[in-house]
């Protein structure tokens, strides 16, 4: 199956399907991860049988790390970019 979403393309998020804490399992966040907000796609997780994950960091305008979470391809989608 070709993926739709590679990893440095920006995303933004469509839903969130788990609960707060599960978009901190990297234990950094300032904030939960919210629908609509703009990130990188960082790397795609791949295993055998299991649906891939997707990491992704949304940063401020200085360049510090806000959330940095794992999603479903289904919680994010493209942006274009100009």
């Amino acid at each position: 199956m070709e993926r739709i979403l590679e990893p440095y393309a920006v995303v933004r998020g469509r839903r969130l399907v788990g609960q707060a804490d599960d978009y901190d399992g990297w234990r950094l966040n300032q904030r939960t991860p919210a629908v609509g907000d703009i990130g990188t796609l960082l790397d795609v997780l791949t295993a055998p049988g299991v649906a891939d994950w997707y990491i992704v960091e949304s940063s401020d305008a200085n360049g510090t790390t806000v959330w940095l979470g794992d999603f479903l391809a289904d919680e994010l989608e493209a942006v274009q970019t100009a």
